[in-house]
């Protein structure tokens, strides 16, 4: 591949931070493939929690926890599991990598882009959490579980003044990015602005990446629902002031599992969220950094 003619300064900060970034990957062809390798660490976190909230709703429930954490415990009570733990962390640090080269390639200062930043921070942090989880069980051989962080977070909050306020504002921006997960990513495909090669309209698609476009629809929403879980127990446990009743992404379906019609409901979220795990993992190769690489 031929060397990219050199960038000038355009007096735009964040453009030519943007354009820097997008000739660093012309110019390093190893950097795109290698940061690729995330997702697919990121699409066995994924896959595994939809499996466990299936079991969730069988006659014989499990206590694995069907969230992120709980997913790096299946794996490290697995055979070769500290070994696996080990490979899974160097993936999670290799999607941190890409998050933050995914928010320096955004150029623009307007709400979009602001909010794709403020989003793929965000991401970020939460994968930097869990890969830190994962390594430290990998190299200690400790069980990765530990009591409801959600839970002990929003107690804390709430001891201090204006703290049932605040837990109340993230149950609500939380149940906001469920609806955005499944209504804009999901039912919208967005997703497919960030995939060379693909189209959001199923008739324009080829046969493997139809069935992408399927895997990404099914699994946005999925993972949308849960996360409007989480933020739906959030608000209420504002409004009822409890922080009992703040839960995880385990303890949501849990709860859900063991309402009316909920057995149903946890049944189609796990399958919605192995559905991004497959999605995940087969779309690694279509991902494209870039400037180009934004909603």
């Amino acid at each position: 591949m031929p060397a990219a003619p050199p960038i000038e300064a355009s007096g735009d900060n964040g453009n030519d931070v943007a354009l820097t970034v997008d000739d660093a990957v012309r110019r390093h062809s190893w950097v795109e493939p290698l940061t690729q390798w995330g997702w697919v660490a990121k699409s066995v976190v994924y896959a595994l929690m939809g499996v466990t909230a299936i079991r969730l709703v069988q006659r014989n429930p499990t206590d694995d926890e069907a969230s992120p954490e709980g997913s790096v415990a299946v794996i490290a009570n697995a055979s070769f599991g500290r070994l696996t733990l080990g490979v899974l962390t160097v993936g999670l640090l290799l999607y941190v990598i890409w998050r933050a080269i995914s928010v320096a390639v955004i150029t623009g200062n307007d709400l979009t882009a602001w909010g794709d930043r403020i989003g793929y921070t965000f991401s970020a942090v939460f994968y930097v959490t869990l890969a830190w989880t994962a390594g430290k069980a990998s190299f200690t051989g400790l069980d990765p579980q530990e009591p409801s962080t959600v839970e002990d977070l929003s107690r804390r909050i709430m001891e201090v003044t204006a703290g049932r306020t605040m837990v109340g504002i993230a149950g609500l921006i939380t149940m906001g990015v469920g609806l955005y997960f499944a209504v804009h990513k999901g039912i919208g495909r967005s997703f497919t602005k960030k995939l060379a090669g693909v189209s959001n309209s199923f008739a324009e698609n080829e046969p493997k990446r139809k069935t992408l476009l399927v895997a990404g629809v099914v699994g946005w929403v999925g993972r949308g629902i849960v996360t409007l879980f989480v933020g739906y127990f959030l608000a209420r446990a504002a409004w009822r002031f409890d922080a009992d009743d703040a839960n995880g992404f385990d303890q949501s379906l849990r709860a859900v599992a063991g309402s009316g019609l909920g057995g149903g409901v946890v049944i189609a979220c796990g399958t919605g969220l192995i559905a991004y795990g497959v999605f995940c993992l087969a779309s690694a190769r279509f991902r494209r950094l870039g400037a180009h690489d934004r909603e």
